[in-house]
């Protein structure tokens, strides 16, 4: 049924178990996820496009179309360590459950913008609710349906980039708006988060109703395993607010979604967040912290505080923490703690390959 996918099914029991062990403390070795493309293909090239950020809401491209084109690309890759053949739906843009709830989503190169109904819409007016029949959602529920039909499980469908609660705000409002309603405003932005986590949870558990019944697993844009429905949260609006607006607005949401979640995590995504950190990591449900250092800033900076402060809290660590020879930086002393995003090697590069995975521990048979 799956001669396209060269992944044996019973992989999934090995990959389910070797995460618990991970998210135990017990691996005895970071989490690292490699794959190999270039592969000899499986099938035959599809004539379709990928998905992207440039064409996932070009309504020419049929979903059939873009399954057709993944099938292909998966048909030419190999998985090891913990890696699993996924299908990621990011492309549909960061922030997507925004196109949910009425914005219009516009294609960039490298992203995806969404576009308020109104201008300047005051936030008293602004009121969010469920619309199964919106034509952006039922795209993206398309995909799932089609994936689940495809593949029936043996590919994991990544969940949307469903966005921060206060980012699809951000998209209704605007962020220098929205930076004004937390002060003239509080009590409209509070209702506004509350309807829109509301939302947020239905469709989320909208599309993992469609994988459910198939399902070997779950995951998101990182493509971090999860045996149950996770997801990694966010607030990139946080940036640009302090300790006590963020412990106002968008803490009491983290911890209420974090504890809906299986194994949370959250994305902290550059320095401004780093004010909010005693706060994420007073958080119970959020079990880990993605740290992104952030555009503008020195990617070899010495972050070895920040690291230590994560690891202390007992808190996993999802970051591209390595030394320029693939080595774990080296303040990080457990590295059962740490999770490595996905590493990509051409076929071609086998020594590359075998000299990554011995590092990390990672057999290649």
């Amino acid at each position: 049924m799956f001669d396209t996918i060269d992944f044996a099914p019973e992989r999934y029991d090995v990959i389910r178990e070797t995460y618990r062990k991970w998210w135990g403390g017990s691996l005895g070795r970071p989490a690292a996820a490699v794959v190999t493309y270039g592969n000899p293909a499986r099938r035959p090239a599809s004539p379709y496009p990928h998905l992207s950020f440039d064409n996932s809401w070009d309504m020419s491209i049929t979903p059939e179309q873009f399954i057709d084109a993944a099938d292909y690309r998966l048909s030419t890759m190999r998985w090891y360590g913990e890696a699993f053949p996924n299908f990621s739906l990011t492309e549909f843009g960061p922030g997507v459950l925004a196109a949910f709830l009425g914005c219009t989503p516009v294609n960039g190169s490298d992203t995806v913008w969404f576009m308020p109904p109104e201008e300047d819409m005051p936030i008293e007016d602004l009121h969010f609710s469920y619309n199964e029949d919106n034509p952006y959602f039922q795209r993206v529920l398309r995909m799932y349906e089609l994936a689940m039909e495809k593949w029936h499980g043996q590919v994991v469908v990544g969940m949307v980039d469903m966005g921060g609660v206060l980012d699809v705000l951000s998209s209704f409002r605007g962020a220098e708006n929205l930076l004004m309603d937390l002060y003239d405003a509080p009590e409209e932005v509070l209702r506004c988060v509350k309807e829109i986590q509301a939302l947020w949870f239905r469709y989320y558990d909208r599309f993992n109703s469609v994988m459910a019944p198939e399902a070997k697993g779950y995951t998101q844009w990182y493509n971090l395993y999860d045996e149950k429905p996770g997801y990694i949260l966010q607030s990139d609006f946080s940036y640009m607010i302090g300790p006590d607006m963020f412990d106002t607005f968008v803490a009491p949401e983290l911890a209420t979604s974090s504890a809906r979640l299986y194994n949370a995590v959250y994305h902290m995504d550059g320095i401004g967040q780093i004010p909010h950190l005693n706060s994420l990591l007073a958080i119970d449900g959020i079990k880990g912290i993605q740290w992104v250092h952030g555009d503008g800033t020195p990617a070899k900076e010495d972050w070895s505080e920040l690291l230590e402060k994560i690891l202390a809290s007992g808190k996993k660590l999802l970051s591209c923490c390595l030394m320029p020879d693939w080595t774990l930086n080296p303040v990080i002393k457990d590295p059962c703690q740490v999770f490595l995003r996905e590493m990509g090697f051409h076929a071609s590069q086998t020594e590359e390959l075998k000299r990554y995975c011995g590092i990390h521990g990672i057999a290649l048979d």
